[in-house]
């Protein structure tokens, strides 16, 4: 599994040929995301992803996602704090459609006025879906409480926010950050698929200032929000970490995430879960940037079996111990996990990404499979003690009424 690099302009193109495949995978990585945003136009990144949808300069609306769809291919987008993709799936034999698609996506939206405007309604509608989902709110509520400005922000924004967004904004904020794109390739790679990629890329090769933003991080605290429709408390407790996706620490990382959360084998499904029927779900939840990390538990139960929940979690950090059974089970299970990468175009798709959505540059994956082969148990468990023995944050969604629960944590 060999990554080829190459660099056309202010752009970067990586492919990844697929032995015996028929399929394309392609994305176009935009380094516009929320943390590029004025705070007073939260939501920006995010609006106009909805918005290049609805026409550009070649395309309508219906033929953006018709010609790939009707082919068996598909089309979407997505908006992190950092990035936007865009991002398609096709026969080989229909390459060329995509790559003129994202190429229009990505550089000649229209942007009219009666676009923005419908799209603000929608997305008005999606952050009111993601504050009425609880597991979706109990996240956000995380995220705004222990990450500093502006990783904080939710990437749709706030109703108010995109109230006051229209299509000079998004022209604007298209003009200054919509370059210095990094591009995906992966599938069946051809003489003739790089010729087309590379010219549309050197159609448009705009360079931008790209501002070198890191994350930061507030002081633990307890945060907690009461709603009127909850039955249940739907808590995540986490902390900060000062490694990222480039230190030495990483692949030991990889090793623990899985062994405490990846699986109904792993440790917290196995001892909340399995043993003691605490929670229905346990998820573990972890945000890895170049540098730090953010490491997170989610679980939901009733507020009768909430101090107990509390009290085993406690007990588990006062412990402080990996067993050398479930090191084992988290080394194999990743080694497994990376080793069936190769199988399927999306998931080597989604492995180049990740990489670049944590602003690295993507390892081969033999590179990260000997250097998870080379994790050792002791080095597993000195990450451990070091994070039990910190102090964890929680944010908590909680029944109104039941406030004092609060104080139990």
């Amino acid at each position: 599994m060999k990554i080829e690099e190459k660099q056309i302009g202010s752009n970067r193109v990586y492919y990844l040929p697929v032995k015996g495949v028929k399929t394309l995978s392609v994305a176009f990585v935009v380094p516009a995301g929320s943390v590029h945003e004025d705070r007073d136009f939260a939501g920006t990144a995010h609006l106009l992803e909805h918005v290049v949808f609805k026409g550009t300069k070649n395309y309508d609306e219906f033929s953006l996602k018709y010609d790939l769809e009707v082919v068996g291919g598909s089309l979407n987008a997505f908006t992190t704090k950092d990035f936007t993709v865009y991002y398609a799936r096709v026969p080989y034999s229909h390459f060329e459609k995509a790559i003129d698609i994202l190429s229009e996506l990505v550089f000649n939206p229209l942007i009219k006025d009666d676009s923005v405007e419908l799209e603000k309604s929608v997305v008005t509608e999606e952050i009111k879906s993601f504050n009425e989902d609880h597991v979706s709110r109990v996240q956000d509520l995380f995220a705004e409480s222990i990450l500093q400005e502006p990783y904080c922000r939710p990437v749709s924004g706030y109703e108010y926010t995109v109230a006051k967004l229209n299509s000079a904004v998004l022209r604007d904020f298209h003009s200054k950050r919509y370059g210095n794109l990094r591009i995906i390739a992966v599938g069946k790679i051809t003489k003739a698929l790089t010729e087309k990629l590379e010219n549309a890329v050197k159609n448009f090769d705009k360079g931008v200032e790209e501002y070198d933003i890191r994350v930061s991080f507030k002081n633990v605290s307890r945060a907690f929000e009461a709603k009127n429709d909850l039955s249940q408390i739907h808590a995540v407790t986490g902390l900060p970490m000062d490694f990222g996706l480039e230190s030495k620490e990483y692949p030991a990382f990889l090793v623990l995430n899985t062994l405490l959360g990846s699986g109904m084998s792993s440790m917290f499904f196995t001892k909340i879960r399995e043993k003691l029927g605490l929670v229905y779900d346990i998820d573990l939840l972890s945000h890895v940037w170049k540098n730090s990390s953010l490491i997170g538990i989610y679980a939901s139960t009733s507020l009768e079996k909430f101090k107990r929940y509390v009290q085993e979690v406690n007990r588990i950090f006062d412990d402080a111990f990996i067993s050398k059974n479930y090191f084992d089970y988290g080394k194999k299970r990743l080694m497994g996990k990376l080793q069936m990468v190769t199988e399927s175009v999306p998931a080597m798709f989604g492995y180049i990404l990740e990489f670049l959505l944590a602003k690295v540059e993507p390892f081969d994956l033999e590179h990260v499979l000997k250097r998870v082969e080379s994790v050792k148990y002791r080095d597993v468990q000195k990450i451990w003690q070091e994070l039990c023995k910190s102090e964890w944050h929680w944010s908590l969604l909680i029944p109104k009424g039941s406030e004092e629960l609060v104080k139990i944590i």
